[in-house]
């Protein structure tokens, strides 16, 4: 457990942190992708942590009316907020759920929207972009302006039900590629505790502070 918790901040401009999808191989089947964040402002289009490019899978936070997409058979399959519910300069746990037959959202703890669909993921090798959304040419879009931690992507339906209490630090599951709690730095990496081992680099694109 670190001194301080920290998240990574993000200019909404050209901040992101870039994964490559080689180092979360996650399965076809049921997939869970959540994070805590807290946002300046919400512009029109703006993805959270996503890459989706006609396949796969994103949360996107637009005018602060949350979305979780994912690409299933030949179309994507939505669970999103009817109004903005995300308020600018407060913490927000945002969790996108597939189970198999359905998809989920969920918001601080408590479901937001399902919608009933199944079907073979249609993948990609573009970068899962934290901050951002990814283009066709596995570069960053869509940018979000505030702070992001604790993003966790497993290959399981995590949350189940109408209600549950989100983990400030979660931790790694039997089944989790991706878990990055923002708080410390192996030279340029960040550290992974998935203990899979992506470990992304950071450079100029995103810095720690301090998550009050």
């Amino acid at each position: 457990m670190p001194a301080r918790e920290r998240a990574a901040a993000f200019d909404g401009t050209t901040d992101h942190i870039r994964i490559e999808s080689a180092t979360i191989p996650v399965p076809d089947g049921p997939l869970t992708l959540e994070c805590w964040m807290r946002a300046r402002a919400f512009g029109s289009r703006v993805g959270l942590v996503a890459k989706t490019e006609n396949s796969d899978y994103g949360i996107f936070v637009n005018r602060g009316i949350p979305q979780f997409s994912i690409f299933l058979g030949d179309r994507y399959a939505a669970a999103g907020a009817d109004a903005p519910i995300l308020k600018p300069g407060t913490w927000h746990h945002v969790a996108g759920v597939y189970d198999g037959a359905e998809v989920r959202l969920y918001v601080d703890g408590t479901l937001v929207k399902t919608t009933k669909r199944s079907g073979k993921r249609r993948t990609n090798n573009r970068p899962l972009m934290i901050g951002a959304d990814v283009n066709n040419r596995s570069q960053p879009t869509s940018f979000f302006d505030g702070d992001i931690d604790a993003v966790r992507l497993t290959a399981a339906a995590v949350y189940t039900g109408d209600t549950f209490t989100p983990e400030r630090r979660p931790a790694a599951l039997a089944d989790t590629y991706l878990l990055l709690n923002m708080d410390g730095l192996a030279g340029p990496w960040l550290y992974d505790e998935s203990g899979r081992g992506a470990h992304p680099m950071v450079t100029d694109t995103a810095e720690l502070v301090e998550a009050e």
